[in-house]
């Protein structure tokens, strides 16, 4: 036993362990996306997935305890790719674009990374009805994507807030649920629409929902 501890600290050809257990791990995680997204989550083994990923069985379990932990970490990597997208884009918006212009600059982005079907049925399909754990996984994505397009709308309809008949929240999650669903349609319809109808389409949804409350902002300043 110690002797394989020594060696486990050992460099072989200028790679140290701890650059070996990354390699590895990046190396799961690749074939995690591979094979969650293609075969499915439920069809996945650990022997499976490490022999996608070109690393001994015990290697896996030197940082996952259990394939669902793998897909965790794959559906992580996977949102941060979306958000980033979005992120970035609204980062290079022109302030004095009308707001279908801007949506149409950051949708492109954010469905273009959908455009991976790995990326696509690990997203909208294989974290779906896992385990408690993963759920609330999901449900949590949501509430942040909710957020994210709630200061989008705000940027662009002025500070709106909630009133008698209005729950800004809900309508950011109504959003994002139109928005997730056409991406999963999308996605299940093998990209049968090109992505700009796609992009212009939630464009004009979102340009429906801003754009009134953009009006009532204006008419509320003194």
């Amino acid at each position: 036993m110690t002797e394989v501890v020594e060696n486990a600290g050992r460099a072989y050809g200028g790679e140290s362990a701890a650059d070996r257990d990354e390699r590895r791990r990046r190396q799961l995680l690749d074939a995690g996306l591979r094979v969650f997204g293609t075969v499915g989550y439920r069809a996945a083994t650990v022997r499976g997935l490490c022999r996608g990923a070109k690393v001994a069985d015990r290697h896996f379990y030197r940082h996952f305890d259990k394939t669902e932990d793998l897909l965790l970490a794959v559906y992580g990597e996977c949102i941060a790719r979306l958000t980033n997208s979005a992120v970035e884009a609204m980062a290079e918006v022109d302030p004095r674009s009308d707001v279908r212009a801007v949506a149409v600059q950051v949708l492109d982005s954010f469905f273009e990374v959908i455009e991976d079907p790995h990326l696509a049925r690990v997203v909208w399909m294989e974290v779906l009805g896992v385990s408690p754990r993963v759920e609330q996984t999901y449900l949590a994505v949501m509430h942040e994507f909710g957020a994210l397009l709630l200061g989008y709308l705000r940027a662009f309809a002025g500070d709106v807030s909630s009133g008698p008949d209005l729950d800004v929240d809900l309508l950011a999650t109504a959003a994002i649920g139109g928005i997730s669903h056409t991406a999963m349609t999308w996605y299940l319809s093998g990209y049968a629409a090109e992505r700009r109808v796609v992009v212009a389409t939630l464009a004009t949804l979102l340009g429906s929902i801003v754009e009134p409350l953009a009006a009532q902002s204006v008419r509320r300043e003194p």
